[in-house]
């Protein structure tokens, strides 16, 4: 190869790498001149030790109201776990016949009201009549021994007769009062009035009249069961009748075993029913259960609630709240407690435009206040309305910059 073409291969070489090299500067000169994106600003830090900061002007400020935590008397609430109206059992009846006997009349059917002495049914019973022969006999016999002693008496009067004598027809007299009294009593105890009593000193009694007996209501109320049948022979152990004055219903609520020290006689309960939503009935406890469920690990407690219009009925559910005794406790309004992620806080006024969020412990809650148990002292200043717009001016502060991802 000669010369002149060495030189030229080389040259061909050459020339590419000058053209880079130029090319280079040039494009870094234009790189240096183009405008650079300014560079990130961080996000506004929380103001030092953890003290919010509104800047002057903010409308969050316009709206803030605040108030001291101090101690205030609060009435808790404690809410039953389960709750269940009842019949007042003072005022419940099971009723049966007194004597064995065949129903042959029946007065009363189920839901009726009565009064008290009303008649339920009629029972003849053979038994019963016995009991009211016994005491037309006695009657009889204290007839006799007292017109005895009247003419003992005047004989003695007379000297015709000694005092023995006397004494003896005075001890018949009184033995039969004995008899007539027992006999009297057993009647009542059958079931009878003193009216009905009264009518059996007749000369003359239809033997039908003399075996029946009346089942009466003992009080007024409501015949809520009856198992009663024209006919049906029936003894002492059938329950025929069940009457229940309602005006004054039980109601049992049951709460949990660490609640049962804050339970007394004495305390209102409110109850409601989900028949009557916008009815509030109240009452008070009158016995507090002295054992522990130990399937349900709760403790009963039993209030007497007025039903004048019988709107509460046995066996209905119902939600009990029971009204604590008031309680000198350190407290806030509920307004000034608010959630921030797991937190809950309270915003404490620490000079103009400077709030701090203190996290507290809170304990017994009323409808306006909430006792604060650890994070706040009595007198330090709180934020009550707008405390919501704080918690929101912290949630932003504490976002990271450049927002969620």
């Amino acid at each position: 190869m000669n010369t002149f073409m060495r030189v030229s291969l080389v040259s061909l070489r050459i020339i590419p790498l000058l053209l880079i090299a130029t090319v280079l500067p040039s494009c870094q000169s234009k790189q240096e001149d183009a405008p650079k994106p300014p560079a990130p600003t961080a996000a506004t830090p929380p103001s030092e030790s953890g003290i919010l900061q509104l800047p002057e002007g903010s409308p969050t400020l316009t709206h803030l109201q605040t108030e001291r935590v101090a101690l205030r008397p609060i009435r808790t609430t404690l809410k039953a776990q389960a709750g269940k109206i009842l019949a007042n059992e003072n005022r419940l009846a099971h009723l049966s016949a007194r004597v064995p006997g065949r129903i042959v009349a029946v007065y009363a059917n189920l839901g009726d009201r009565v009064k008290e002495g009303d008649r339920l049914l009629l029972l003849d019973s053979p038994a019963f009549g016995e009991a009211q022969l016994e005491y037309r006999k006695a009657r009889n016999v204290l007839s006799v021994t007292e017109k005895a002693l009247e003419r003992a008496q005047a004989l003695l009067d007379r000297g015709a007769i000694g005092a023995g004598e006397h004494q003896r027809r005075e001890a018949d007299y009184e033995n039969a009062r004995a008899d007539v009294h027992e006999a009297e009593e057993k009647l009542h105890l059958l079931g009878m009035t003193e009216r009905e009593i009264q009518r059996l000193a007749a000369k003359t009694l239809p033997h039908a009249e003399v075996a029946q007996v009346f089942l009466r209501a003992p009080f007024g109320g409501d015949v809520i069961e009856r198992n009663a049948t024209i006919g049906e022979v029936v003894d002492p152990n059938k329950m025929l009748f069940t009457v229940a004055d309602l005006s004054t219903v039980w109601v049992r609520a049951d709460f949990p075993e660490h609640q049962a020290g804050r339970l007394k006689n004495g305390l209102t309960i409110d109850v409601r029913v989900s028949a009557y939503p916008d009815t509030t009935f109240r009452g008070s406890i009158t016995y507090v259960g002295a054992v522990i469920d130990p399937a349900t690990r709760t403790v009963m407690a039993r209030a007497d609630v007025s039903n004048p219009h019988g709107q509460l009925r046995p066996e209905m559910f119902a939600e009990i709240t029971l009204l604590t005794d008031e309680q000198s406790l350190l407290s806030v309004s509920r307004a000034a407690i608010q959630q921030v992620g797991s937190r809950t806080v309270a915003f404490a006024v620490r000079g103009p435009h400077r709030f701090e969020p203190h996290e507290v412990t809170l304990g017994q809650t009323s409808p306006e206040y909430v006792q604060v148990v650890t994070g706040l002292t009595a007198g330090d200043e709180v934020v009550t309305q707008g405390s919501y717009a704080l918690k929101s001016e912290l949630l932003r502060e504490e976002m990271p910059a450049g927002g969620p991802l």
